[in-house]
């Protein structure tokens, strides 16, 4: 009797426990022949296969249909190629082959020079930049405004341009000894199109552009994609689309059509202060290896993403004036402090712009190290010259000089009355 008041009360407990944590007291289970047991439907064999298909080929069509945006058929094609045997003769893969060999064959060659425009590192905020100070008027000149360049992206874009990678202005062969020979290309674009080559210089944010209104550094964001570390007037830090690199690269994530299998630009690095916001020109700095490693992270992504690098000199010096001796110690230093976390390029862009003698002892010193790719400034018209050893081509600046100065010079490109900002000084 003792033993049957003890369960009683386990099982008050028991049940009242229940009761507190929001659980009514259960009833008595039913039996097992009371309890109807709810099995799973076995799917049938055509659902089996519409499921692996969904799994198997739909990623595949998908990555293809995004590579067919920014007319990669190639690799669209080569991607379908490789589609399961099961799938080969598949309605949607047949179709959407189809449909890149008619891409591919629709594109045409564009027989004229082509275009390349330049810019600096945007101007932020135009209050900090035109305040007044000994900068104003030279950022006035050579830098372009975040709102000016968001403008002319929609201007080219309106008006057919489409971003092409610099070295589709040649063919490039390479003999059994390794001798490269290059020979002029003539771009093929889709029909209607006009290509462009696209670089920013220096993306150093050097020193004298602090509290001026100018991104800080390239960082990744948590998603791995390039953005700019903003510091505003109040100390507050943004992460965000503040320069050329990331606001360029939101361009095309909308409109991927505006570029040719996905190029983007040329940065064109210098190296005395570093490059892309990090000081690894000082090797005294306590967060040097930090800032190498930075640097060669974000460098993979920018060229994961279609973004080239190019020399403009380890010390922005003018390439025409020094001396030989000069301009090799200029670029073995490039070559070690830049090209080490950046990696190897073929391509120099020239400081301020200015070239040299083609052919000339400095040409061939250049070719020595590596380099095919050759621009220089000349705004009035585009140039391309291609030689068995090198491409020469001249870039056109989009600043405030030339849309205000000369804005027929670029009127082929864009309507610069419609793009400079209002917030700009008169040019002195």
């Amino acid at each position: 009797m003792k033993k049957k008041k003890l369960l009683m009360f386990y099982a008050f407990i028991f049940t009242m426990g229940l009761t507190a944590c929001g659980a009514a007291p259960q009833e008595t289970p039913a039996s097992a022949e009371e309890v109807q047991v709810q099995e799973e439907p076995v799917p049938t064999e055509e659902e089996l296969a519409a499921e692996k298909r969904e799994e198997t080929l739909s990623p595949v069509l998908q990555e293809a249909a995004e590579l067919a945006k920014s007319y990669d058929y190639e690799a669209a094609l080569a991607l379908l190629q490789e589609v399961p045997e099961e799938y080969a003769q598949d309605e949607e893969v047949l179709s959407a082959i189809a449909a890149c060999t008619d891409g591919l064959d629709s594109f045409v060659p564009y027989d004229q020079p082509v275009r390349h425009i330049f810019f600096h590192s945007l101007i932020v905020d135009t209050s900090l930049a035109f305040d007044g100070d000994y900068m104003e008027n030279g950022y006035n000149y050579w830098m372009t405004t975040v709102d000016e360049f968001r403008a002319i992206l929609d201007e080219l874009y309106a008006n057919q341009y489409i971003l092409i990678d610099i070295h589709d202005l040649a063919e490039e062969q390479v003999d059994e000894e390794g001798n490269v020979t290059l020979t002029a290309a003539q771009p093929l674009v889709p029909e209607g199109k006009i290509p462009l080559v696209l670089s920013v210089d220096d993306v150093s944010y050097y020193d004298y552009m602090e509290n001026d209104g100018f991104a800080k550094r390239l960082v990744l964001d948590e998603n791995g994609d390039v953005k700019n570390l903003y510091i505003d007037q109040d100390g507050t830090e943004h992460i965000g689309d503040y320069d050329v690199m990331p606001i360029l690269d939101a361009f095309v994530k909308e409109h991927p059509d505006f570029s040719l299998r996905g190029a983007k630009g040329i940065i064109a690095a210098t190296g005395y202060e570093g490059t892309l916001g990090y000081r690894i020109n000082d090797m005294e700095s306590p967060t040097l290896e930090a800032d190498r490693e930075a640097v060669r992270t974000i460098a993979d992504r920018l060229k994961e993403t279609g973004w080239l690098f190019a020399s403009h000199g380890y010390g922005h010096k003018h390439t025409a004036d020094i001396s030989q001796n000069s301009l090799a110690a200029d670029t073995e230093r490039w070559q070690e402090e830049i090209a080490a976390y950046v990696g190897d390029t073929d391509l120099y862009i020239y400081p301020y712009g200015e070239e040299i003698d083609y052919p000339g002892p400095k040409l061939s010193y250049l070719q020595s190290m590596g380099f095919r790719y050759f621009c220089g400034v000349w705004a009035s018209k585009p140039f391309v010259s291609v030689k068995d050893g090198y491409v020469r081509q001249t870039r056109c600046n989009l600043d405030g000089y030339t849309m205000i100065s000369r804005p027929q010079s670029v009127a082929d490109l864009i309507d610069a009355s419609r793009i400079v900002d209002p917030a700009r000084p008169e040019l002195k």
